[in-house]
């Protein structure tokens, strides 16, 4: 008696796994999910302040449409603290209000750019609507001077670790991914 044989003759041609019609459906429906889901999380869309110090990037501050900033420091000459309010419009950067403490040199209200008026032991003057640029430079004062930048979420203390360097805020746009896990803009001072 000659064996038989139990598999596929060797004349046969390989049998493919066949997949169905929903199948593949849903493999492309996952592969277009799976890029639209890359996609969204790399394109730029989430409105924010990009804060790079000397050219270098230092990082990030999400601020959303329609909040403010603040830029605060002590006057270097009263010492009296001074907080500068802006805001981004249209992709620039607009001085909205100031408080402070009392006229120092440099300070006060520009004829015609705002009003001011008393708050408590604050002179505040609201609604400057002053152009300022594509670009805030500061040239960050020493610790007595206390740089900071603020939004409604967070604080970056520039004076510590950035003396005599120059700062650029600027609006920017920012990924679902770098908003997730971009690092802190807080400077680390060198030891």
């Amino acid at each position: 008696m000659e064996p038989t044989a139990v598999g596929p003759s060797a004349d046969a041609e390989p049998r493919r796994p066949r997949i169905s019609a929903l199948r593949r459906a849903v493999l492309r429906v996952g592969a277009g999910l799976g890029a639209a889901l890359l996609v969204g999380a790399l394109v730029p869309v989430w409105p924010a302040l990009r804060l790079s110090v000397d050219g270098d990037r230092l990082g990030h501050l999400p601020l959303a449409e329609g909040e403010q900033f603040t830029v605060s420091y002590v006057h270097s000459i009263d010492h009296l603290p001074i907080e500068e309010n802006l805001e981004v419009r249209d992709g620039e950067l607009v001085a909205d209000s100031t408080r402070l403490r009392q006229f120092g040199a440099g300070m006060g209200q520009i004829p015609g750019q705002g009003t001011g008026r008393a708050d408590g032991e604050w002179w505040v003057i609201e609604d400057m609507n002053r152009h300022v640029g594509p670009e805030l430079a500061i040239r960050v004062g020493t610790a007595s001077v206390d740089h900071r930048l603020r939004t409604p979420d967070a604080e970056v203390r520039l004076s510590p670790c950035l003396t005599s360097r120059r700062v650029a805020v600027e609006p920017a746009r920012i990924s679902t991914l770098v908003l997730l896990v971009g690092r802190s803009p807080q400077p680390v001072c060198d030891e």
